[in-house]
């Protein structure tokens, strides 16, 4: 047991691996399931610096999505301009969102102008943290916006909402493609920021976040309506098309007909996972007592009736 733990003491000494440039081991740690040890070595092949680079630029192709955001880390910290290609294609293609985020603020590190253009096309990514690294990296390099368009992005990705909703003559459109984001947060800042925007220009905003499948976006949809000149009797037929989301009756019933109680616990009931506890808890009993027929026979009783109760709670339950 000593011996292991001494070998796995040498296989993380960072800087032991630091001062023998041992790439192949920093890069390995990238992956190591102690997250000090992953920005340490990070840290460790950052400060390595350029001599490094070729391996490095080599590794953000890297499966694992931790070694690839410890691989931009440590390119942003050599600052090399070399690596502006490489961290330009992450932050286009990677489907990770963290590695996209990473990616965008170690191309700020750079210090190289020839990355504006990348970032700045970054602000319109589905993603809010990697719109927000964008935003700072571009910063930090000095950037500032050319036209009111770019304006309004860059407040978006900092989430400044104020300030979007104060600014006279804001182009409302810019805003409407961010009700499909996908945090309904950030749904829900847009619809308010159009309720204080009002006007004709911030009515379609409004009728499309009607129709929005989270019921808090919907319902501040609702109170913005009051600022955007819509009669309230529009509200009814636009709620009416919104998307139903209802949990499948088949789903929960096939649960708890095998495992009585995660059926419940599917459609929301805390007291299901309780359930499913006792049954295999008195399964083990019975099992005890009167060996390995009768427990199942008593307890498929028992969720029978369950999937008939199942049934007719879904149809009970209100969409979404």
């Amino acid at each position: 047991m000593k011996g292991e733990r001494t070998l796995w003491r040498s296989r993380t000494d960072i800087p032991a691996l630091e001062q023998r440039r041992d790439l192949k081991g920093l890069i390995r740690l990238l992956s190591d399931p102690s997250f000090e040890v992953q920005w340490k070595a990070a840290e460790a092949l950052g400060r390595i610096g350029a001599g490094g680079l070729d391996e490095l630029h080599a590794m953000t192709r890297h499966r694992q999505v931790p070694v690839r955001i410890g691989i931009t880390e440590a390119l942003g910290g050599i600052g090399n301009p070399e690596s502006l290609p490489f961290l330009a294609d992450l932050l286009e293609n990677d489907r990770s969102n963290e590695v996209r985020w990473a990616a965008a603020l170690a191309l700020g590190e750079l210090k190289d102008a020839m990355a504006i253009p990348f970032l700045s096309e970054a602000l319109r990514d589905p993603d809010k943290y990697v719109r927000y690294g964008a935003a700072r990296a571009l910063l930090a390099l000095g950037w500032s916006p050319g036209n009111e368009d770019e304006e309004v992005i860059l407040r978006v990705a900092t989430q400044q909402w104020e300030e979007i909703a104060h600014r006279p003559g804001i182009p409302v459109h810019l805003l409407i493609p961010y009700l499909k984001d996908k945090d309904p947060r950030i749904r829900i800042r847009v619809v308010e920021t159009l309720g204080k925007i009002g006007g004709p220009a911030a009515r379609i905003g409004c009728d499309l976040a009607l129709q929005d499948r989270d019921p808090e976006v919907g319902w501040t949809a609702t109170m913005a309506f009051s600022r955007t000149d819509i009669p309230l009797l529009h509200l009814p037929r636009a709620l009416s098309r919104r998307e139903r989301i209802r949990k499948n009756p088949y789903v929960a019933s096939f649960l708890n007909f095998l495992f009585l109680g995660l059926g419940y616990n599917y459609l929301g009931k805390w007291w299901g996972f309780l359930l499913f506890q006792l049954n295999v808890t008195l399964i083990l009993i019975l099992h005890l007592i009167f060996g390995p027929i009768v427990p199942y026979m008593v307890s498929y009783s028992v969720s029978a009736v369950s999937v008939v109760h199942t049934w007719h709670l879904v149809g009970k339950m209100p969409d979404i």
